[in-house]
């Protein structure tokens, strides 16, 4: 009889014993941002230089909102976690959210919320010293933050959120500090249902001392604009951040074994140069899928009880990591888009607007919308061919759905 005590507590052993041989102490590829540490921050030094002009800018009163733009899994909440820190350390008020937030009264309440907790409240959940003053003002705010949402009675309506929000940036607030507002996946509001927060930005983002960085696809800005025209002048800063140098990539992958490496281990051990050279030609300089692959690669060499992971290895880790990117594309897809893209695997993987319109039965118009959503995601690519334009599912997409209809 199996006692799953044993089990679980034997099994931890063996991948522990099993980590050694591979001359690991952990597993050094985390997929989540590594918040305040730099050791494993590789290259981005011109934009860095660029975010570093804009502070310098900034607190001499000359504020320029930016948008960091680059393809998913190129490190842009990396650094975005840079700059939070970078403001820290001077002493400005800084608020990290994800625009999963999209009105503009839930906005503002994760405005106010992560200013309080990130700014003014200590560990032990006090308020800090230098603002005993305004104690009981915030802490009356603090506490009902808690409960806040678009529900909240209207005996707190949001002129009262501005308003409290107004006191803690022109009361508490030093002068001579920034409010750095930090917005990840900003392309969430890129939505016509987000039209009213994009309004109220426009005058939020002209307020004294506000800097704001966004972080999104390499269409958010265009995407913006179409919303909202005005909001192009409120963010006229445009970082780009280009995939690594191969030179970057080797790097990545050295910061990180070394970090985790066991005495006598070699530079890139348990990896193989074939391996690793495989690794980072094929990744395309992409950050996230150069660490996804490496983890993935040594969790198969411990479940195959190698001590060295070689090119044969690696490649295993694409092809299943190709899957599963198809999958959370799949989830990520409205029923109307995935409908498309599954129709457009059983046509082959390459089909016209036409051809779709008369499989699923929907006007061409509707299905040509669809279709130019899904392409500016990166989902789908066309290309002309004759008098025709065809779309045609990417590899990710075309793995996981040809994999489900067989």
């Amino acid at each position: 009889m199996l006692d799953p005590i044993d089990f679980i507590y034997n099994s931890a052993s063996a991948t522990k014993n099993a980590m050694h041989r591979l001359k690991l102490k952990t597993n050094p590829f985390s997929e989540k941002p590594i918040r305040g540490n730099t050791k494993f921050f590789v290259g981005r030094t011109s934009e860095l230089r660029e975010i570093a002009d804009i502070f310098g800018a900034a607190q001499y009163g000359s504020v320029v909102n930016a948008a960091i733009v680059g393809t998913k899994g190129i490190g842009k909440s990396s650094l975005l976690n840079i700059i939070y820190y970078a403001a820290k350390k001077q002493g400005h008020w800084a608020v990290e959210l994800t625009a999963s937030q999209i009105t503009p009264r839930q906005f503002l309440i994760q405005v106010l919320y992560n200013l309080i907790r990130d700014n003014l409240i200590s560990i032990d959940g006090t308020i800090c010293s230098e603002y005993i003053q305004h104690s009981q003002k915030i802490m009356e705010i603090y506490r009902k933050l808690v409960d806040y949402g678009d529900r909240t009675p209207v005996h707190y309506p949001r002129e009262r959120i501005e308003r409290d929000l107004d006191f803690l940036l022109n009361e508490v607030k030093e002068e001579d500090k920034l409010c750095i507002i930090l917005v990840d996946e900003a392309d969430q509001f890129a939505k016509k249902s987000c039209l009213s927060l994009l309004q109220f930005f426009h005058s939020f983002l002209y307020e004294d001392g506000i800097l704001a960085f966004f972080a999104g696809s390499p269409t958010l800005m265009d995407d913006l604009t179409k919303i909202s025209p005005a909001m192009r002048d409120r963010i006229p800063k445009i970082i780009n951040m280009p995939p690594l140098s191969k030179e970057e990539s080797y790097d990545l992958i050295r910061r990180r074994l070394e970090d985790a490496h066991i005495g006598n281990a070699k530079e890139f051990d348990p990896f193989t140069d074939a391996a690793i050279d495989k690794i980072v030609e094929e990744c395309d300089g992409i950050p996230r899928k150069i660490i996804m692959t490496c983890s993935e690669s040594i969790s198969i060499a411990l479940k195959k009880g190698v001590s060295k992971i070689d090119e044969d290895i690696v490649k295993m880790a694409m092809e299943v990591l190709g899957i599963s990117v198809g999958h959370q594309i799949l989830n990520h897809l409205t029923p109307a888009q995935s409908k498309i893209v599954r129709a457009l695997a059983e046509l082959g993987g390459s089909s016209t607007v036409t051809e779709l319109a008369k499989y699923l039965g929907n006007s061409p118009g509707t299905i040509g919308t669809h279709l130019s959503d899904i392409y500016e995601m990166g989902y789908i690519y066309k290309e002309r061919r004759g008098n025709n334009v065809y779309y045609t599912l990417s590899k990710e997409l075309m793995d996981v759905l040809m994999n489900d209809n067989d």
